[in-house]
């Protein structure tokens, strides 16, 4: 029995080896496994073959972590092959050749930009009309006056037409008559990309010779040349900002246009065999790596110098603005990938990427150039809770007063309008209580601000807005508010409204902020100082500012002009300075302060007109450094 006992304790230690050794072998065969998965990663990281978005991504899933960990390939050391040295100077040297014709090119584009007309200015400015149908023959194109056929220095062809605007102004040279300006369509070999073409004639020696200028505008460039017209041909050149070269030539005959696009189809083939050479010979030899950068806050974040930018945002809604661009001198633009899915770039690299999330996210960003390089930049979204958004919970009075048709004073266009529309933006976009007086007279403004000085309580907020007359008495460089019973030829005093006065009751009012904003001739001599200042610095993204800001009492003024009369209108509509204050208010999508949106007026006002807005402080009535918030309905 004892000996039947021991074989059995032999058997069970022999086993329990057996399955130990078992389940060793299966443990290191596991882990093999994930090494093996682990430095193939790595290897094809190293060789170029992915980037280091896609190396994190799958190192982090291999190990199985629930987060993808962001430093995770920052071990791995990326292979540079070593370069001989004439190869390096040839690189080096195509490069600043490259550079060089770019800023040559960018100079001559923006100096045949100057010496553009307004009208063709503006057209730059619209959007691409485009045809339903895509031509892709010259005698199936639309009987027009030109057929005209153009291939740019990439070997791209482009067929299209232009035909008098009916709208444009007709000239006669000898015993021919036709009109300045043509417009039309190209439509390029891919099949797909349209452009808009319009041509401007500049001169006409005789019935014969004709010269002129051409402007094509494609979904991401616009080219801008001249061209040459000898009987019923002619020919021309275009650029674009970028520096590409656009040669066309056109008839009135179909069949030359025919004959003229056989020729630029063999000389594109000669120009792509050519960049092919290029693009073979250079990018190849590329190494520079492309480079990203974000605009946030007012501050340049670049992945050179960067490993990850910080952005904000209160609502869930984010916007990264930035530019991408290469120095390593490849021919092929560089692409940018948002967690491997193209973003579109204009022609100078430009991006806007918008999005909207209910939880904070990291965003992946990589450009990869001709040569295979690739740039890469992390941003990190955080979307602030509740808690940390600006709420204004104040309470906002406005009194708003439009005068329009005047009892002995030449009645205006737009006040009734501007009061109108203003009155309408706070009361829907914003929290303001709203008194709308049209057409006042002295005792109905009186009356309304002892109304607001028994309504408004310390902890409230007012608006004065006038539009109307203004006035001064010389004598005594005093300015006035015009009521629509004042009389011409009474002394000021009687049926005016001195801002002497305006200045009394608003020092009298309780209110926590009040801002009085003046739309009249004169509107800048109000007794003021406009050395504004603050000893917290203007962060129109952080809700610290706004909380300060409130808590601050602020008596300001902001005024259309200075000591000197202001346009009533321009287009009939509003005036320039209500225009764009009632602007500003409709695109604010949160809180604003007084200060932004007069830098914002005064910009439109001053580059419309000859007027000089005004920002300032009431003197004397317990300004303390606030400035006056706007904030907009959640």
């Amino acid at each position: 029995m004892l000996k039947l006992i021991k074989v059995s304790c032999g058997i069970l230690f022999v086993l329990f080896i057996v399955g130990m050794a078992q389940s060793k072998a299966a443990y290191i065969t596991k882990k093999s496994d994930t090494t093996k998965e682990i430095e193939k990663i790595e290897k094809a990281y190293a060789d170029g073959s992915i980037t280091k978005w896609e190396c994190t991504k799958k190192k982090s899933k291999a190990l199985k972590l629930e987060k993808v960990s962001k430093t995770i390939c920052d071990n791995v050391k990326v292979k540079v092959d070593k370069k001989e040295e004439s190869k390096e100077k040839k690189k080096v040297e195509y490069v600043k050749k490259k550079k060089k014709k770019e800023k040559k090119s960018k100079k001559e584009f923006l100096k045949k930009t100057k010496d553009l007309s307004k009208k063709a200015k503006s057209w730059i400015t619209k959007k691409i009309k485009k045809e339903k149908k895509h031509y892709k023959s010259i005698a199936k194109l639309p009987k027009s006056d030109f057929y005209f056929t153009a291939t740019d220095d990439k070997g791209n062809i482009f067929i299209g037409y232009v035909k008098g605007d009916p709208n444009s102004k007709t000239m006669g040279v000898g015993n021919s008559k036709f009109k300045k300006v043509s417009d039309g369509q190209a439509f390029q070999n891919d099949a797909k990309t349209q452009c808009s073409v319009r041509s401007e004639v500049d001169e006409a020696t005789n019935n014969l010779i004709y010269t002129g200028q051409l402007l094509v505008k494609c979904p991401n460039k616009v080219f801008i040349g001249i061209w040459h017209q000898t009987g019923n041909e002619g020919f021309g050149i275009a650029q674009s900002k970028a520096g590409t070269k656009l040669d066309f030539t056109f008839s009135t005959n179909r069949n030359d246009a025919v004959t003229s696009l056989n020729k630029k189809k063999k000389e594109s083939k000669k120009i792509k065999k050519v960049a092919k050479i290029e693009k073979k010979n250079y990018e190849s030899k590329d190494k520079e790596l492309p480079v990203i950068k974000i605009s946030y806050n007012k501050k340049w974040f670049s992945s050179k110098k960067h490993k990850e930018v910080n952005i904000e945002s209160n609502d869930g809604k984010y916007i990264i603005r930035g530019v991408v661009n290469d120095k390593g001198g490849s021919i092929e633009e560089t692409i940018l990938l948002r967690d491997g899915r193209k973003v579109k770039t204009d022609e100078e690299g430009g991006f806007i990427i918008e999005g909207k999330s209910n939880k904070s996210l990291e965003i992946w960003l990589t450009a990869v150039d001709g040569g295979g390089n690739t740039g890469e930049f992390q941003v990190n979204i955080t979307i602030l809770s509740a808690a940390k958004k600006f709420l204004n919970t104040k309470k906002y009075y406005a009194l708003i007063i439009g005068n329009k048709n005047y009892e002995t004073w030449d009645d205006l266009d737009t006040p009734i309008k501007d009061v109108t529309a203003i009155a309408k933006v706070l009361e829907e976009r914003y929290k303001f209580e709203v008194k709308l007086l049209k057409d006042a007279k002295k005792e109905q403004i009186i009356d309304a601000f002892w109304e607001l000085n028994d309504k408004i309580t310390e902890e409230d907020y007012l608006l004065i807005y006038y539009a109307g007359h203004g006035s001064k008495d010389t004598r005594i460089q005093k300015a006035y508010w015009i009521p629509t019973d004042a009389r011409k030829i009474d002394e000021p005093g009687k049926y005016w409204l001195s801002t002497s006065i305006v200045t009394e009751h608003v020092g009298r009012i309780k209110a926590m902020h009040v801002l009085v904003i003046v739309d009249s001739c004169y509107s800048g001599l109000l007794r003021g100082d406009d050395n504004i200042k603050a000893d917290i610095e203007r962060d129109l993204e952080n809700p610290l500012y706004f909380t300060k800001m409130l808590n601050r009492k602020a008596r300001l003024y902001i005024s259309s002009g200075g000591d000197a009369p202001v346009p009533d209108s321009i287009d009939g509509a509003h005036s320039l300075f209500a225009k764009k204050f009632i602007e500003t208010l409709e695109n604010n999508t949160s809180s604003i302060d007084s200060q932004e949106i007069y830098i914002k007026v005064k910009k439109y006002v001053q580059n419309n007109s000859s007027q000089n807005p005004r920002y300032l402080h009431i003197e004397d009535v317990g300004h303390n450094e606030g400035v006056f918030v706007f904030s907009a309905k959640n």
